[in-house]
C-alpha cells in the first residue's frame, strides 16, 4: 500500500509507544559515558522487519528521541533521532526487495545485523565529533569508551528482535496487519 492509511498511522503510533516504552523503561545508566543501556532497538528491528523501511525509520526516530528528552538525556536527543531512525530504515531497505511470505533468513540476518551496526557507528560517531562541540566531557576516547556497550545493545537487541520477528512471522502477522 503506498498511501498512508488509518491501519499504518495506528500501527506506527503503537509501535512509537513501544520503543519509548521499551526504551525509558529498561534504561541502565553508564555514569563513565553518559548514555544508557536499553533495548529499545528490539522494537525498531521488529517494526522495520513487519512494516517496511519508513516505519522503521519514523518509529526508531520518534520513539526513541522522546525517550531521550523523558529521561533528560537532551543532549542525545538529535542524534538519537538520526541514529535510530536510519537503523529503522535500514533494516527495512536492506529487506524491502522481499516479497515473499517469509524472508530468506541469511538477508534477514544481514539486515538486522547492518541495523545495528549503524545504530553503533551512528553513536561513535556522535560522540567523538558532534557532542564533543557542547560537551568537553565526549569526544574520541568517550566514543571508543562506550563502544563496547553499544555494541553489546545492538547484539541482543538484534538476536531478540530476530527471533520475536521469527515468531510473528509464523503466526502470519503480515496477514493480519495486511499493510505492507
Amino acid at each position: 500500500m503506498n498511501g498512508l492509511s488509518t491501519k499504518r498511522i495506528i500501527l506506527n503510533g503503537i509501535m512509537i509507544a513501544l520503543v519509548f516504552l521499551a526504551t525509558f523503561f529498561t534504561r541502565i545508566p553508564i555514569p563513565m559515558t553518559q548514555g544508557y543501556f536499553n533495548i529499545g532497538d528490539t522494537v525498531i528491528i521488529v517494526t522495520a522487519i513487519v512494516l517496511g523501511k519508513k516505519s522503521g525509520l519514523l518509529v526508531g526516530a520518534i520513539g526513541s528521541f522522546i525517550a531521550d528528552i523523558a529521561a533528560g538525556y537532551y543532549l542525545f536527543a538529535p542524534i538519537t533521532l538520526i541514529v535510530k531512525g536510519m537503523e529503522g530504515f535500514t533494516v527495512g531497505a536492506i529487506l524491502s526487495s522481499d516479497t515473499g511470505r517469509e524472508l530468506h533468513k541469511a538477508k534477514k540476518v544481514f539486515a538486522v545485523a547492518c541495523g545495528s551496526l549503524v545504530m553503533v557507528a551512528g553513536y561513535f560517531i556522535g560522540e567523538a565529533y558532534i557532542l564533543r562541540l557542547f560537551d568537553s566531557t565526549f569526544g574520541f576516547v568517550a566514543a571508543i569508551a562506550e563502544l563496547p556497550l553499544n555494541l553489546l545493545q545492538g547484539g541482543i537487541s538484534a538476536v531478540i528482535a530476530y527471533s520475536l520477528s521469527a515468531v510473528l512471522e509464523k503466526v502470519n502477522i503480515r496477514g493480519y496487519v495486511n499493510i505492507r
